[in-house]
């Protein structure tokens, strides 16, 4: 959502934490569109002078990225930042 709204929204960091001493239950639920889905701000978010803060990339760019990252040390938007 931080790159659709050209960081006006933002997102959590999910991270989970197990407990040994209580059972934990969880519900994944993804949105995957196609691989050559264009991830960008709206003009009318990036348009007033400010510029996009994230470049434009496709959802195959960003699964790629994604998995062969190190999870412990940055945040996947992150490479998707302009400079």
């Amino acid at each position: 959502m931080q790159a659709l709204s050209n960081g006006r929204y933002k997102s959590v960091w999910h991270r989970a934490i197990t407990n040994t001493d209580k059972a934990r239950m969880s519900v994944a639920s993804f949105l995957c569109p196609y691989d050559n889905a264009l991830i960008t701000s709206p003009e009318a978010l990036t348009g007033d002078g400010t510029g996009a803060i994230y470049r434009d990339y496709t959802y195959a760019e960003y699964y790629k990225k994604f998995w062969s990252r190190d999870l412990d040390e940055e945040h996947c938007l992150e490479l998707f930042k302009n400079k």
